[in-house]
């Protein structure tokens, strides 16, 4: 069967506005290892991502379309693409910032290495839980998803006619306000925990003046925090689940709420 690759300029229109809406995606997604692609080979990642969903490109408006127009629809499919990027980033965010919580506390603050993600001089406990929480993105399905909800926001929200509404900003802050909430949750049981060890090795050294106690913390906090971490390791895979439930209720909230039925 012949394959028609020749594409009207209504098709290349959409097609750039659909290629807009993932670019913004990618710009957040937590894929491991996206930083280290040249910066001139990662926007072939969106384009790949793009061409699959060539086959629901809608009809454009039936309006005459002007550079100026073109240029607010980018931006609105821009925008659009972050709002759903920075949702899934707050996932990822809260398991790092549960870590910053307990890396000083634990001991971790004073070890650093460079971040295979920004190129930057990070915490080791704030990278090993970006990775994690970057790999259980995967490993639990997180990812298909997303993209299956964006490939359905394309058919409800057709380029060029989507608008962030109030509601839709009050839930991206609620969203945050629970990143803040889940990394609380992460680290609270180990911040008890070393705050348990501080009181005991005070009470120890009150008791007995004599024992040189202080070489004692470090260790004792490092060796606490590294067996709880492991045997919590369950439990953070149930709460990053149970977040994601609530992001991607967010995300089919915004795709039912803005879009009309799926025909």
């Amino acid at each position: 069967m012949p394959v028609n690759l020749l594409f009207t300029a209504e098709q290349m229109t959409a097609f750039l506005l659909v290629l807009s809406r993932m670019a913004g995606l990618m710009i957040f997604l937590p894929v491991p290892g996206l930083r280290a692609i040249p910066e001139t080979l990662r926007p072939l990642v969106a384009l790949a991502l793009t061409f699959p969903l060539l086959h629901r490109l809608p009809a454009l408006p039936d309006e005459q379309l002007t550079a100026g127009t073109l240029v607010l629809w980018c931006l609105g499919e821009l925008t659009f693409g972050l709002l759903w990027g920075l949702a899934v980033h707050f996932l990822i965010e809260a398991f790092v910032l549960g870590a910053q919580f307990l890396a000083l506390q634990a001991g971790y603050g004073y070890a650093s290495m460079v971040d295979p993600s920004t190129q930057a001089d990070a915490g080791l406990l704030q990278i090993l839980a970006q990775l994690m929480a970057s790999l259980l993105f995967f490993a639990t399905g997180l990812h298909r998803q997303i993209l299956y909800l964006m490939a359905e926001s394309i058919t409800r929200i057709p380029p060029g006619q989507f608008a962030v509404h109030m509601g839709t900003a009050e839930s991206l802050i609620g969203l945050g306000s629970t990143m803040l909430e889940v990394a609380a949750r992460l680290a609270m049981p180990l911040l008890a925990l070393l705050l348990l060890i501080d009181l005991a090795l005070a009470l120890l050294g009150r008791v007995q003046a004599q024992l040189q106690l202080l070489p004692l913390v470090f260790p004792a906090k490092l060796l606490a925090s590294l067996l709880v971490l492991g045997l919590l390791t369950g439990a953070y895979t149930r709460v990053f689940q149970s977040f994601g439930r609530e992001i991607l209720s967010f995300l089919r909230g915004v795709v039912l709420a803005s879009g009309a039925p799926a025909g």
